[in-house]
């Protein structure tokens, strides 16, 4: 029975979904103005291993949609810098294509599959929708029209009877100090809807009330929008980084009408020596610093999603060790030839293992004790009833534990070689084997109970 660490309530609750056997999961996704970072890749990991969870233990069906947001702030300076001799709305398009194509491929190479996200819906598709919850939000008079921009009044919010601040304990001094190119708005913590129209930059008309108001959304109501329209309202599981709790998805909540989603999923930050890994700090470090990328994503699950996780060249080449040895060990019941291998395991260990991989990863996906559990069988246990349950952990993980280049013909030919050579006494021989297939074909090979065993040398 999966246990969740549910950000409305501070408290960790048993997960049961709105429909029976369906789970409805929205993450916030990426701004695809540049290449998304390490400390980003760990929030949408640990979505991942969610996903994962929700099929594979609790076999769930999922419907995950994943938002891109391609216009902002942040896209319109982008566009300014390396487009600003093409058409607004043309050179955000061409910037958004080519940093979502980046973003995709940067997801599955850290073991994300692209399939496994139901939908990956892109804000400037959804302007209409957009706009529709805007103007439900002025009918009910908590939005109001200044200089050309449409706001959220939070006073008016509050009057309604609902609450602000389900996620957090909210500073509204520190609230009211917040820009964001909101100047007009009349009360220090309202936030903007739709931002007026500024020369050069991409727009799109809105009517209301015959008066035109052209411009561009703001951030936060993108994703009210998009949850809505695709997963209902509520839905079960809402997930992103913890800085996005206040005020994204404070205000994601109240765009809403108080009422957005039944569970909230926030990780914790990435740090490098001490400090949130953040374009505005300089302190970015992007996947393509990764040599193995597999590793990075092992190096995340050593940690739990709700603590700090400090990254450094040690951590990460720990990982890269220890998931080098775990794979080695898979590849040698992977490699072993037909009938080498028992059926079961009668020394109940490789249950051991399933059961307290079970117990740790539904426990708010407690992945640090889950990855113990390996000590009950590696380097241990050797049977198809262990390589199973490592195929169950693996879709799991997503680490790459079986995903070993199969052994060649020629491979086949000298290990069987070597367990002749073995088996007659002929140690020269296999001694001489044992080498070729370590130079040449980068092969261990171990003698065990169960005859020759073998791994890639990683």
């Amino acid at each position: 029975m999966l246990r969740l660490y549910n950000s409305l309530t501070r408290s960790k609750k048993i997960f049961s979904p709105i429909h029976k056997g369906v789970v409805n999961m929205y993450s916030c996704g990426p701004t695809v103005y540049d290449h998304v970072h390490i400390g980003n890749l760990r929030s949408f990991i640990v979505d991942d291993l969610l996903q994962r969870v929700l099929r594979n233990v609790e076999k769930y069906k999922v419907n995950w949609v994943m938002n891109i947001t391609d216009i902002d702030d942040k896209m319109i300076s982008q566009i300014d810098k390396d487009y600003h001799d093409k058409e607004p709305m043309q050179a955000l398009g061409e910037l958004a294509d080519k940093y979502t194509d980046i973003f995709i491929a940067d997801i599955e190479t850290v073991g994300i599959r692209r399939s496994d996200i139901t939908k990956l819906p892109r804000a400037t598709d959804h302007i209409d929708q957009m706009q529709a919850l805007i103007k439900k939000l002025l009918l009910e008079k908590i939005a109001y029209i200044s200089d050309g921009s449409i706001y959220f009044s939070l006073e008016n919010y509050q009057k309604s009877g609902k609450k602000y601040g389900q996620l957090v304990n909210v500073d509204y001094d520190a609230q009211a100090r917040l820009t964001d190119d909101q100047d007009q708005k009349e009360g220090a913590s309202d936030f903007v809807l739709w931002k007026a129209k500024k020369a050069g930059e991409p727009y799109w008309e809105f009517e209301w009330l015959d008066s035109q108001y052209p411009g561009r959304p703001g951030w936060h109501i993108e994703c009210s929008a998009m949850s809505t329209e695709y997963l209902g309202q509520p839905f079960d599981i809402h997930t992103g980084g913890v800085d996005l709790k206040f005020p994204h998805h404070e205000n994601e909540i109240a765009q809403c009408g108080g009422l957005q989603a039944n569970f909230y999923i926030h990780n914790e930050f990435l740090q490098t020596e001490g400090e949130k890994m953040s374009k505005s700090l300089g302190n970015i470090t992007t996947l393509s610093a990764m040599p193995e990328p597999l590793a990075f994503r092992f190096a995340v699950l050593q940690a739990h999603y709700r603590s700090q996780m400090d990254f450094g060249a040690q951590i990460l080449q720990s990982a890269t060790d220890r998931l080098h040895t775990l794979s080695s060990y898979a590849d040698q019941m992977l490699f072993a030839w037909k009938d080498q291998l028992p059926e079961k395991d009668d020394s109940s260990m490789t249950k051991k293992f399933i059961d307290q991989f079970n117990l740790a990863i539904t426990d708010d996906l407690n992945t640090p004790a889950a990855l113990s559990a390996f000590s009950h069988i590696e380097g241990k246990v050797y049977s198809h009833e262990t390589l199973k349950a490592l195929e169950y952990v693996e879709s799991i993980l997503g680490v790459g534990l079986l995903s070993a280049k199969p052994l060649s013909s020629e491979e086949k030919a000298l290990i069987s070689d070597y367990d002749k050579s073995r088996a007659h006494k002929q140690y020269m021989e296999s001694d001489n084997i044992r080498e070729k297939l370590k130079v040449d074909h980068k092969l261990q090979i171990s003698d065990t109970q169960h005859g020759p065993l073998v791994n890639r040398i990683r």
